[in-house]
């Protein structure tokens, strides 16, 4: 089967998707459980233990897609984000993907993100911790969130940070 992100966009965007993120924040979804530990039961975990509910075609596509991001970083390709950024805010498309990336950040406790390196881990995330909006009542957030040279700079950060953070964790030790 095909990548057809026009019918993902078209289902995940819609009311059909009672139980999933949105087409933005599901790739953002997708991109953490590829580039971080493995997450199990990823597909029931993005559908809120619900996946059994989603039409087989679109776990198919969701399977592909996530395929398609594996494919793009085991060859050490920068991956693209699926929309263009128009906004630096939280509340954009680009923090949607945020917020889906964070979710399944947060939701693969039993591998601890951090512990591979704490410090370089934290760096590389720290752009989808700003633009998700998490923590905005932290004094040094809300700074990074004012200043718009920081932000479009963290933005164009992202694609080359999954690379780092797929390497991190994927790459043969030598």
């Amino acid at each position: 089967m095909s990548l057809d992100l026009d019918t993902l966009a078209e289902f995940l965007d819609s009311d059909a998707n009672e139980y999933g993120l949105d087409f933005a924040a599901t790739h953002g979804f997708l991109c953490a459980t590829v580039v971080g530990p493995e997450l199990k039961d990823w597909l029931n975990l993005l559908f809120d233990e619900n996946a059994a509910k989603v039409p087989a075609a679109i776990v198919e596509q969701i399977h592909a897609w996530r395929a398609s991001i594996v494919q793009t970083l085991a060859h050490e390709d920068t991956l693209e984000l699926p929309f263009e950024i128009e906004e630096l805010d939280v509340d954009s498309t680009l923090g949607d993907w945020c917020v889906g990336f964070v979710d399944a950040l947060f939701l693969n406790e039993e591998n601890d993100w951090y512990a591979i390196d704490e410090d370089e881990i934290g760096m590389l995330t720290l752009p989808m911790m700003v633009f998700s909006g998490i923590d905005e009542d932290d004094p040094q957030m809300q700074s990074v969130r004012r200043n718009e040279d920081m932000l479009a700079e963290m933005a164009e950060e992202i694609p080359e940070n999954l690379t780092q953070i797929y390497l991190l964790f994927h790459a043969p030790a030598s």
